[in-house]
């Protein structure tokens, strides 16, 4: 359905409609006027990943988005997927141009005046859940400045981001209130999607053709040259490591309970927790208001209304112990009352208030018995860091009195191993991760600069240490002829195969399109010929067993038409005999139930065509190095992708792209 749409909006109408809305941008001022210089000609910012106009993306905003892309990208593969190895692949490419449209879009609604004031961002801003206070329900802007550093934004990047929401927003339902899919195109959908088709087809299996005869040695070479690049091995190597990690060592070793003893006693004070309270304090300027506002909160009045009559706010302690508390005096009021009491007007030491608990959580005394296995753990792992980190020392001093890396680590009680041969990408030969690299040592590994090459010791994270030896680099190359020779043959004959069942096919099909009946082609090879009335698109479904490429063609292929198509057991070869219309009334009804969804579809058209449009107009910037760097990829990695052929680092227009994996 959506595939016959996309077809019907490359019409002249629906082209006309999508050219007209991007004229209207443009006369509004997207591409600039009144004698300022355009944006697009101001250059870039050197700081920002992304330039369009007002609207840009900081290295740090990049790599926030990269990260999120990143977490899914990892949770969809099972295991963290190596950054160079994503990056290579043009993913950070893909995450820049979609962020680059995005921005462009909004800055494009920016210069057509589709801009929310201040007073509505103001307004969006207090629905914020994590602005609006739970206790008494109002806005916070502690609360909300206080969420927002935690996240690493300032306010005022907090309401551009809403500001561009709000603009964001409002075109969209525009674009959805105005545009209206004429019933012309729900009812060519109707008709495309109800329309009958009777096809003949037949079944090409293997044994239609003779089994290819073994290949010689000479066919075999000119097979692996013609596939030279499916067939290469990348760059291998064979290197000699040694681990140094306090992980693995930790669980081998035993703790003084002396020590946990001490430990506890140091700690104890911190491992208990303070009862906690939540209070409500109304501030009061006399006697007579705190005991008017005491009666207020005992009948459950709201905080907020009740501080308003005085001119204040309510001042809200959250989960707080006595010691958090402000006004000492006040704190001593507030946890002699039990929870859901109210105090009397209360003289603290900076002002008179009112009191009301509005829960009480029980502090926890910590005993050895519940802190002990916390405690062990720690120690274990102090214990586990020294231990390893002696053992480096050991290992360097041998090092420098001239040990082999092997014989290093024997002294120093380390295990020296030999790993490889290793890909770039960390894994085996066979593509499987070898156990116990990070991308860290992998990234050292190849770095190095060639056989003999080694480091010393480097640690990747507290208590975890690495030091290697490069023996051997083992060139991208072709494999051997005899190494792969029952993987080659096979694909060799899988491939003569295909070859010869596809001329088959094509001489079938050339008979049938001369006059030849299908049944006499379906005898030729043993084939049974089915026929198929009443093919709907709309039913596609009840056909899956077809194969995908059979029904392409049956569905989009013009009467009397003959095709080969692969699908299961063989090669189909089809007929398409007629193409009927559907009963009127069926497709009236169909009008009716498909017509939103179409209407939907076509809005997301022209949501499409208006960023491309953006795209185009504002020309958004794009500094590929600076994201890269953002994310952390390394000099050497920056310098091997910049020097591919056609690769222009740094700052260049971005192109659309297909959606960020």
């Amino acid at each position: 359905m959506t595939g016959s749409l996309r077809s019907t909006a490359r019409n002249p109408i629906a082209v006309a409609l999508m050219g007209f809305l991007v004229l209207i941008f443009l006369i509004l001022g997207v591409s600039g006027g009144g004698g300022r210089l355009p944006d697009a000609l101001k250059g870039i910012d050197p700081n920002s990943v992304i330039s369009a106009g007002q609207h840009t993306v900081s290295a740090q905003d990049f790599k926030k988005a990269w990260d999120r892309q990143k977490d899914s990208i990892d949770q969809r593969a099972g295991q963290p997927v190596p950054l160079n190895f994503l990056v290579e692949r043009g993913v950070d490419q893909q995450i820049v141009n979609q962020m680059a449209q995005e921005q462009a879009e909004l800055e494009m609604l920016r210069r057509s005046g589709i801009t929310p004031g201040d007073a509505q961002v103001d307004a969006e801003i207090k629905k914020l859940p994590f602005a609006v206070d739970r206790v008494t329900g109002l806005y916070n802007e502690r609360q909300f400045t206080s969420f927002l550093a935690q996240q690493g934004m300032t306010p005022r990047q907090a309401q551009t981001e809403i500001r561009d929401e709000l603009a964001h927003r409002a075109f969209g339902f525009a674009i959805e209130a105005g545009f209206r899919t004429p019933r012309l195109y729900a009812a060519l959908s109707a008709v495309q999607g109800l329309e009958n088709r009777d096809v003949s087809f037949f079944v090409m299996d293997q044994h239609a053709v003779p089994m290819p005869a073994p290949p010689t040695d000479a066919q075999l070479q000119a097979f692996m040259k013609a596939h030279a690049a499916e067939l290469t091995v990348p760059e291998t190597r064979l290197v000699t490591l040694v681990l140094f990690s306090a992980k693995a060592a930790a669980p081998t070793l035993t703790v003084d309970p002396a020590a946990v003893q001490k430990e506890f006693d140091f700690k104890k004070d911190s491992l208990s927790s303070p009862e906690t309270r939540t209070i409500v304090q109304i501030p009061v300027k006399t006697a007579a208001q705190g005991a008017e506002a005491s009666v207020r909160l005992a009948r459950g009045e709201d905080p907020g209304a009740v501080a308003a009559t005085y001119g204040a706010q309510p001042i809200v302690y959250e989960d707080k112990p006595q010691s958090a508390i402000a006004d000492r005096k006040l704190a001593v009021a507030a946890f002699a009352l039990k929870a859901g009491e109210v105090s009397g007007a209360v003289q603290g030491d900076l002002g008179l208030g009112v009191l009301k608990v509005i829960k009480v959580t029980p502090g926890k005394v910590a005993t050895l018995a519940t802190a002990r296995p916390q405690i062990e753990t720690d120690l274990r792992a102090k214990l586990a860091q020294d231990k390893v980190y002696d053992t480096t020392q050991k290992f360097e001093d041998a090092r420098d009195a001239g040990a082999t890396i092997a014989d290093a680590a024997a002294k120093s009680g380390a295990v020296a191993m030999t790993v490889g041969p290793l890909t770039a990408q960390g894994t085996d030969a066979d593509g499987k991760p070898i156990p116990g690299l990070s991308e860290k040592i992998v990234k050292a590994i190849f770095a190095a600069s060639g056989g003999g090459a080694g480091s010393d010791v480097t640690n990747t994270e507290p208590g975890e240490y690495y030091a290697f030896r490069v023996d051997r680099i083992i060139p991208a190359a072709v494999p051997p002829l005899e190494s792969k020779r029952p993987q080659l043959t096979q694909a060799y004959m899988r491939e003569t195969l295909i070859a010869a069942l596809k001329a088959k096919a094509d001489a079938l099909m050339a008979q049938m399109r001369k006059g030849g009946t299908i049944e006499a082609a379906a005898a030729q090879v043993g084939g049974h010929v089915t026929h198929q009335v009443g093919m709907q698109p709309i039913r596609i479904q009840q056909y899956q067993a077809l194969g995908r490429d059979v029904l392409q063609g049956v569905f989009s292929e013009k009467p009397g038409a003959v095709f080969a198509a692969g699908g299961p057991g063989g090669i189909f070869i089809v007929k398409l005999d007629a193409v009927r219309s559907g009963e009127v009334m069926d497709m009236a009804r169909a009008v009716q139930v498909i017509g939103p969804k179409v209407n939907q579809e076509y809005v997301s058209d022209v949501e499409a065509a208006v960023r491309d449009a953006a795209q185009a107009a504002i020309k958004p910037r794009t500094n590929l190095t600076l994201a890269r760097q953002a994310i952390g990829v390394d000099q050497a990695t920056l310098d091997k992708l910049n020097a591919k052929p056609g690769a222009k680092p740094g700052a260049k227009p971005a192109k659309p792209s297909g959606p960020a994996l």
